[in-house]
């Protein structure tokens, strides 16, 4: 191969009898889809360079077959059947014999033409869980790589990396040898009560602001992100459907939910506001977490109904008197003034997850994070592992 000099009448002559052969070279995009300034096309399998080197023709005429591993390769890229076409320029990094990355740009046409022209040779598309699958390693380490891709949060991203790195795997295999008994059962306690937030590390929690009409629920979804993601105004009932955003607090993800606002004369609300209305209901019904807004001018000093899914906030502080004082089970919080929302913050996450500071440690080691891993924990809880 080394001989053909890069030539691409001789590179396409070499590689033909790779498809009659049989080649299995697996090919992924392994960057995610959509709108990016570089996608990367991986491929792997023993005919890697050989199949890459049908379409890939590097600058100073050397294929990939005869390239040293680490080799980083520019040159143009074109279908096998298309090599007199204009090409795209980009890079071609090859890891080892088996294994290359297809550097390109980003979107979806570039590394769609690299995947299909690859396919069009006989190489076989995957998707990119898939690859990470067949790429081996234990299958907690598998699970965690493809868990990682949708890390909520670096906290989580954390826990994962400790994951990959065996800390799960090696706790589940100590236990399996550990006969059944106290030891056994408290271990699989303190990893079932991890698993809690585990199954959560790539899921953000929900959480849903609720109240009556212009208790400055946007306001306050508004300071949380640090954007202005809901619209404003004075006007009663201007928020009427859910209006998702996803920030980080504390290290973890979270998707908080502006709803439409409550109002006791229903009657003066239109049909569209009470949709509205009716899909927050909804909402709250399957929020990890209720953030009940009430002006600071209509709020009662009764301890509100408030349970282990709800935080009761007070709003609009900066608009009463200076002396006033709020309920002791409430947060009082101004988006004018910046009052009250760190502490909102803290307590949010406080709330969503008490196991931080209840028990610190039961997140610095194993922690299961997918149903599979659950159920092997619960099967050796009970003695069958």
């Amino acid at each position: 191969m080394a001989d053909v000099k890069g030539d691409p009448e001789l590179v396409l002559a070499a590689a033909e009898p790779l498809a009659a052969a049989g080649c299995r070279v697996r090919v992924a995009l392994l960057t995610p889809r959509g709108r990016g300034a570089l996608a990367v096309v991986g491929l792997a399998g023993a005919e890697a360079c050989c199949l890459a080197d049908r379409c890939f023709q590097p600058r100073g005429g050397r294929p990939l077959a005869a390239r040293a591993d680490g080799s980083v390769c520019v040159g143009t890229w074109r279908a096998a059947d298309h090599l007199d076409a204009p090409g795209e320029e980009l890079v071609v990094v090859r890891r080892s014999a088996e294994h290359l990355e297809v550097h390109c740009h980003g979107g979806l046409a570039a590394p769609e033409a690299v995947l299909a022209s690859l396919e069009a040779c006989g190489a076989i598309r995957q998707t990119w869980q898939a690859w990470i699958r067949e790429q081996g390693g234990g299958e907690i380490s598998q699970e965690a790589r493809i868990a990682l891709a949708t890390a909520g949060g670096p906290r989580a991203a954390r826990i994962l990396c400790r994951q990959l790195t065996g800390c799960l795997e090696r706790e589940i295999e100590r236990l399996a040898a550990l006969p059944k008994g106290p030891d056994r059962t408290a271990a699989c306690g303190r990893l079932l009560r991890a698993a809690r937030v585990g199954l959560r590390l790539t899921d953000p929690w929900r959480v849903v602001l609720a109240g009556p009409v212009n208790a400055g629920k946007s306001s306050l979804v508004n300071a949380l992100a640090g954007h202005d993601r809901s619209i404003v105004s004075a006007e009663p009932g201007t928020t009427r459907d859910l209006v998702t955003t996803r920030i980080v607090l504390g290290g973890w993800e979270i998707e908080l939910v502006d709803s439409a606002g409550l109002r006791l004369d229903e009657a003066a609300a239109s049909a569209t506001e009470r949709a509205g209305v009716a899909r927050a209901v909804a909402a709250a019904g399957m929020a990890d977490l209720i953030v009940r807004a009430e002006p600071a001018e209509e709020t009662s000093h009764a301890a509100g109904p408030v349970g282990d899914r709800e935080l009761r906030v007070i709003t609009k502080v900066d608009l009463v008197f200076p002396d006033w004082l709020a309920p002791p089970d409430a947060i009082a919080t101004s988006v004018v003034e910046g009052r009250g929302i760190a502490e909102l913050a803290a307590a949010i996450v406080a709330r969503l997850i008490p196991e931080e500071r209840e028990d610190s440690d039961v997140f610095a080691g194993a922690v299961p994070f997918t149903p599979r891993q659950v159920e092997l924990i619960r099967q050796l809880d009970l003695g069958c592992g």
